[in-house]
C-alpha cells in the first residue's frame, strides 16, 4: 500500500493529534482482493461471526478510555459523549450478535415442486462515513453487514480516521484476515474507488444529500445496492399546551449535542405566537448553561465545531437572519479562549420561514425559533419541504401529539423527545433524507440478497 500519509488536528486546539494514510484507488483494490479471498469463509459459518461480534463488544469495552480519548481529540466532542459512541458501537455488535433471523424459509408446497427461499450475503461493502460520529455511524452498518456474512471496506472522513483506524485494527484482533478492512484519503479518491469499483456489491453512506446524489450516481454505473442516511433539516413542534420547562430542556439537549452536529437534532423550532417569548427565554436560559473547552477536559459539557468553513457556514447563516429582521437572543461568541472552532449555543428568535437558517439545515451551534399562528399550515409547509429525517412534538396531551406526530412526513417523528434512537426500531429517512434503513432487522436485511430455489422431481 502507499506509504503517503496526511495530518489530523484536534479542532479545539488546532494540535496535531496524528497521521493516517494517503490511500489511493490501487489500495482500494487491494482491500477488494483480500475481501474477495475472505468472503467465502466468512459467509459459510454464522456462529463463528456472533462469536467474533461479541468478542469485538467486550475488546471496544476493554479499551474504552484509550478509544474515547482518541476520538474526543480528533473529533472535538467531550470525552464522555466520546466514550457513549464506542459503547453504542459495542451494543450494535451484542444485539446483531444475538438477532434471530432465518437463512431461509420455505413457502406454501406445490403439486409438484417446493419453493425455499434463501438469504445470503450481498457480497463486499463498503461504508463511507463523516465526522460528527465516527464510530457509532459506522458500527451502525458494520454490525449488521458482519452478521449477513458480509466482507467490509471502511472509508471514514478525511478529518476522523484515526478513531476508525484503531477500531478496526482492534476488531482484527478477533475477525480473519481481510473480512475488515480501512482505507482513508484526504480527498475523494477512496470514496470514488469504492463507488465505482465492480468488486464492490454495495455502499452504505451517511453525510450530505450532496455527495450522497454523487455517490448513487457513481455506484449506478456498477449496479451497486445503496443505503443512504443523508441530510435533515428536523423541527420540533411545539404546541399550545406544552410546559415550557420539559420542552425547553428536551430541545436545547438535541439541538446542542455535539455543538449541533447531529443529523437528526432539532435544527428549526416552531412554537405558537402567543408563547414563543416565554419559550425562546427558556430555551435561552437552558443552553446558556453549557461549559465549553476541550472534550477531554474535566467539565466540559460542549466542544468546538468540527471545522473551520462548518463554522463559517453556520455564522453566515445566522448573519443572514439577523439581517433579515431576526434577533440573537443568546450565544453568537466563540464562548473559549481556544483558538479552535467554538461557537457558543446561539439561539436566534424572530425566525420567519423562508430565512436560509430555518430552511437550511445550518448543522452547527444556532437555534432559529419560529412563531406560528396556524398549525395545520405549519405542518404542511414542514411537508413540502425536502427534507424529511425527523421531527418532533411536544405536548402533554399524548392522544392529540400522537395525531400530529401522524401527519408529519418524517423518517421517525418522536413525541416530547428528540434525536433517541433504538437498536430494533428501523431508522432512516423520506424524501431527500435517504434511502433504505439502518438498524433492527430493517438494518440486517440491506445487506442480504434474496434468491429463490425452485425444485421439482427429476421424473
Amino acid at each position: 500500500m502507499t506509504a503517503a500519509q496526511y495530518e489530523v488536528h484536534d479542532p479545539a486546539t488546532l494540535e496535531l493529534v496524528g497521521h493516517a494514510p494517503e490511500n489511493t484507488a490501487a489500495d482500494v483494490e487491494l482491500a477488494v482482493a483480500a475481501a474477495r479471498t475472505a468472503s467465502a469463509g466468512w459467509a459459510a459459518d454464522r456462529e463463528a461471526r456472533r462469536s467474533a461480534l461479541r468478542a469485538g463488544a467486550a475488546l471496544i469495552r476493554r479499551d474504552l478510555d484509550a478509544l474515547s480519548t482518541l476520538l474526543s481529540r480528533e473529533q472535538g466532542k467531550p470525552k464522555a459523549d466520546a466514550a457513549g459512541e464506542f459503547s453504542v458501537a459495542a451494543n450494535l455488535f451484542e444485539y446483531y450478535a444475538d438477532l434471530d433471523w432465518e437463512e431461509a424459509q420455505q413457502l406454501t408446497p406445490r403439486a409438484d415442486r417446493s419453493l425455499e427461499v434463501q438469504y445470503r450475503p450481498v457480497g463486499i461493502v463498503g461504508t463511507i462515513t463523516p465526522w460528527n460520529f465516527p464510530i457509532s455511524l459506522l458500527c451502525v452498518k458494520l454490525a449488521p453487514a458482519l452478521v449477513a456474512g458480509c466482507t467490509v471496506i471502511a472509508k471514514p472522513s478525511p478529518s476522523t480516521p484515526l478513531s476508525t483506524i484503531a477500531l478496526v485494527n482492534l476488531l482484527n484482533e478477533v475477525l480473519p484476515a481481510g473480512v475488515l478492512q480501512a482505507r482513508t484519503s484526504s480527498r475523494r479518491t477512496v470514496n470514488v474507488a469504492l463507488s465505482t469499483s465492480p468488486g464492490i456489491r454495495k455502499i452504505s453512506f451517511t453525510g450530505s444529500t450532496e455527495v450522497g446524489i454523487s455517490i448513487a450516481q457513481q455506484a449506478a454505473s456498477t449496479v451497486k445496492r445503496v443505503t443512504m442516511e443523508l441530510g435533515g433539516n428536523d423541527p420540533a413542534i411545539v404546541l399550545d399546551d406544552a410546559d415550557i420547562a420539559v420542552t425547553a430542556r428536551g430541545i436545547v439537549g438535541s439541538a446542542f449535542r455535539n455543538a449541533g452536529q447531529v443529523c437528526m437534532a432539532v435544527k428549526r423550532v416552531y412554537v405558537p405566537r402567543r408563547r414563543s417569548a416565554e419559550l425562546a427565554e427558556a430555551i435561552a436560559a437552558e443552553a446558556a448553561r453549557h461549559v465549553l473547552g476541550h472534550g477531554i477536559a474535566a467539565g466540559t459539557t460542549m466542544g468546538p465545531m468540527h471545522n473551520e468553513s462548518q463554522l463559517k457556514l453556520v455564522h453566515g447563516l445566522v448573519e443572514s437572519a439577523v439581517g433579515a429582521g431576526a434577533r440573537i437572543l443568546t450565544g453568537g461568541t466563540p464562548g473559549c479562549d481556544l483558538p479552535g472552532y467554538f461557537l457558543s449555543p446561539t439561539v436566534v428568535i424572530d425566525a420567519e420561514p423562508g430565512m436560509d437558517l430555518v430552511e437550511h439545515e445550518q448543522f452547527g451551534a444556532a437555534l432559529p425559533i419560529v412563531a406560528y399562528d396556524n398549525l395545520d399550515e405549519t405542518i404542511a409547509g414542514l411537508n413540502a419541504g425536502e427534507f424529511g429525517l425527523g421531527a418532533s412534538v411536544w405536548s402533554p396531551d399524548q392522544e392529540r401529539a400522537y395525531a400530529t406526530a401522524s401527519c408529519i412526513e418524517a423518517g421517525t417523528v418522536w413525541v416530547n423527545q428528540h434525536t433517541l434512537v433504538e437498536p430494533d426500531a428501523p431508522f432512516g429517512g423520506w424524501k431527500a433524507s435517504g434511502v433504505g434503513r439502518e438498524r433492527g432487522r430493517w438494518g440486517l436485511e440491506e445487506y442480504l440478497e434474496t434468491r429463490v430455489i425452485n425444485a421439482r422431481p427429476h421424473s
